[in-house]
């Protein structure tokens, strides 16, 4: 109908909210409950994902090399090391600079490396990896090519540790996708009920409309807007409570849940898709229960 935009269909949406506000307020408790379980995995994503981005930059193996290698033999394992593909930079250490760094690892007790007399230490390169090859399976290959190099005695590289944080990482990516789709139905599902108990308390001024011609698009705009208000209303609450829970943590829990760069609040753009993401979850609900009304 002429004369009427989306400002009539914004007042005639806040309308609706009014009138019905005992159910929308727990249509909002329960979609600010479901996203705000949505954000808790967010966090735990992007958290996880920069200590294992963190991992990738510090990344060793640590070659160890036979006694009594010669020099020539080191030269050749050196040249094949660089050329391998991943290898950012490769250095050697010596048995006595092992040494050293392993006294400085024990301060205080250096008794305990003094009574072992000759130092058990081998010659080892260590070789930095290339972030992209911070994968299990990559290092994996890797490990076992350099094993089979001449004058290599073992290679180390913290197998169980990278194991266990691209696991713990692939658990969450997961678990979390699977669970923002059954929250995400469950939204839509919200949203559904709480309009179609819209419509049907505005039945009569619904059926007034279409005798005197209104469009079909006059009639739902007001109801998708509804929907889609209450669910990003909803996203933005839960993003809320989950900042006021983040930023009330006690040192001790930030420290020991963070990773070296301490532990970040989900980044805006993160935010706004969750709240935009809201919004569109709400305009489908509302579009399910107004397709079936005006059939």
């Amino acid at each position: 109908m002429k004369g009427y935009g989306l400002f009539y269909y914004i007042a005639e949406a806040f309308r609706g909210l009014r009138s019905n506000s005992v159910v929308n307020v727990l249509a909002l408790g329960t979609i600010t409950m479901a996203m705000l379980i949505v954000g808790v995995f967010l966090l735990a994503f992007f958290n996880l994902r920069g200590a294992v981005n963190t991992l990738g930059e510090r990344l060793e193996m640590s070659v160890y090399l036979r006694d009594g290698t010669t020099q020539q033999e080191r030269e050749y394992l050196l040249t094949i090391l660089k050329s391998e593909r991943g290898v950012k930079k490769v250095s050697y250490l010596s048995r006595a600079q092992a040494l050293e760094l392993f006294k400085r690892e024990l301060k205080g007790q250096e008794a305990l490396i003094e009574g072992l007399g000759e130092n058990p230490l081998p010659d080892s390169y260590e070789v930095s990896i290339d972030q992209e090859y911070a994968d299990a399976a990559k290092l994996e290959a890797m490990a076992k090519k350099f094993s089979t190099l001449p004058g290599v005695e073992d290679v180390s590289y913290g197998r169980q540790g990278v194991e266990a944080l691209a696991g713990l990482l692939r658990l969450v990516v997961y678990g979390g996708t699977a669970l923002a789709v059954f929250l995400g139905v469950t939204v839509v599902f919200i949203i559904s009920n709480s309009v179609r108990l819209a419509l049907y308390s505005r039945g009569q001024e619904i059926e007034l409309m279409q005798w005197i011609g209104a469009t079909r698009g006059f009639i739902q705009g007001p109801f998708l807007i509804e929907g889609m208000l209450l669910a990003m209303f909803g996203a933005a609450l839960a993003v809320g409570v989950l900042a006021g829970i983040y930023y009330s943590l006690p040192q001790i829990a930030v420290v020991f849940l963070s990773g070296p760069n301490g532990l970040d609040f989900l980044p805006p753009p993160v935010v706004a898709y969750m709240v935009a993401g809201g919004g569109l979850l709400g305009i489908s609900g509302a579009k399910v229960s107004v397709d079936r009304f005006l059939e």
